[in-house]
Formats: C-alpha cells, structure tokens, sequence
C-alpha cells in the first residue's frame, strides 16, 4: 500500500510539475494582455495628441509642458514595462510548446527571433514614445521643437509595426506547431494564422495609423484564446 501511495504522489508531482510551464505561460499572457489593454485608457488620459492629428503640432508643445501630465505618462511608461514582464515568460512558454509539437522543425527557432524583433522593436518604441515628454520634465535647458516631435512620435509608430511583424511570426509559427500536434481546436488555428498574417502585412498601413491599429485587433484575440488553453489543457493531453 505504501508503495502504491508512493507511486500515486510522484504521478502527481510530476504531472504539476508538467503543467506548470504551461500555467506560468497562460498567466503571463493574459498578463501581459492586461497590460496592452490597460495602457490604451492611460494614453487617452495623458492628453497627447496623436501626431495624425492635424493640430498635433500646436498642442504637443503645451501638453509636454504640463507637469500634471506628466505623471499619467509615466504610469504609462511603467505599465508598457509590464508587457515585457509578462511577455517573456508568455514566448519562453511557447517556445517550449512549439519544440515539444514539432521538435525537429524551425518553429522554435522562429518564436524566439521573432519574439526578439518584437521585443527590441517595442523597447525602442516605447523610448521613443515617452521619450519627449521625460526630457521637458527632466531637463529644464532642453527647447522643445514641436516638428521633431512629430516626427520621432512617427518613427516610433513605424518601429512598432515592424516589431510587431516579428510576433506575427511567433503566432503563425505556434499555430502551425499546435495544429500539426492536433492538440488544439480548430478554430485556435485559425485566429492564429488570420491575426498572424495580418501582422505581417500591417506594414502595408504604416501611414495609416488607425487602419493598422485595427489590424492588430485580432492578434489580441489570439493571445487571450492560446493563453486559456494553455490554462485549460491537462497535463495528460499535452507531450
């Protein structure tokens, strides 16, 4: 009898231990959602203006000066580091998912470049999109130029769409692992292979901030669905 107790609590043990990753990833991607959703009333609420905007140049100017502003700014700042926080062990988590469906593939691989543009590209964006605004507050000699602005709030959003391209590939090469595994429902796929062929040619949008911003839209879907069912599959159903 001991030795059947003994069998059944190392089955257990093992079984948590091959759910946590999976777990942890789930978590960190729902996370890191939570963090991109979160940040778009925080934009709202530090009253920049968007540089598509045709008084953008006016009102950059008086916007950055404001000390208030200033910090809804940099809890938007601090949460945008949150999406890194979260993102990393979300990808890491694919990464391990993509290997164990298709081990001797180059889906592995491609998560973790792609996730690498993705990461670079963000960090470079979110530098670029605060950037101004630490500046005016943190050095008092600097003389703000309302056309420079505009122009780096644009290669910022250029950046983040090239970026953003990177996890277009992570998520056409996660599902295409998971389908191949015939471990996850159809319809998973599907919004995997739609959200992540639209990334790569949002690039297509780039001038059209708006229309780019809805074409990212289903990638938000995708990381909320995969994260559920990494959540939700039992450990004796995954490799």
């Amino acid at each position: 009898m001991n030795g059947v107790a003994t069998a059944t609590r190392q089955t257990a043990v093992a079984d948590i231990l091959r759910r946590t990753p999976r777990h942890l990833a789930g978590l960190s991607g729902l996370g890191m959602l939570a963090a991109i959703l979160a940040n778009g009333p925080l934009a709202s609420a530090r009253g920049v203006p968007q540089y598509w905007e045709p008084d953008a140049a006016t009102r950059f100017g008086e916007r950055l000066a404001d000390h208030a502003a200033f910090v809804p700014t940099l809890a938007f700042f601090f949460l945008s580091t949150m999406i890194f926080v979260f993102g990393i062990p979300f990808v890491a988590g694919l990464r391990r998912v993509v290997r164990e469906h298709d081990p001797d593939g180059l889906g592995a691989d491609v998560v973790l470049l792609g996730a690498a543009l993705f990461f670079g590209a963000g960090l470079l964006s979110e530098m670029l999109s605060t950037g101004f605004a630490i500046v005016v507050n943190s050095a008092p000699a600097y003389v703000l130029d309302a056309n420079a602005v505009l122009g780096v709030q644009a290669l910022q959003f250029a950046a983040l769409v090239q970026g953003q391209v990177g996890l277009g590939l992570v998520v056409i090469a996660a599902s295409l692992a998971i389908a191949r595994g015939h471990r996850a429902p159809r319809w998973l796929v599907v919004i995997g292979l739609t959200a992540g062929g639209l990334d790569l040619i949002r690039p297509l949008a780039t001038a059209d901030p708006p229309l780019a911003i809805v074409l990212f839209l289903p990638t938000f879907v995708w990381i909320a669905a995969i994260s559920g069912w990494l959540l939700r599959t039992p450990a004796a159903a995954q490799p």
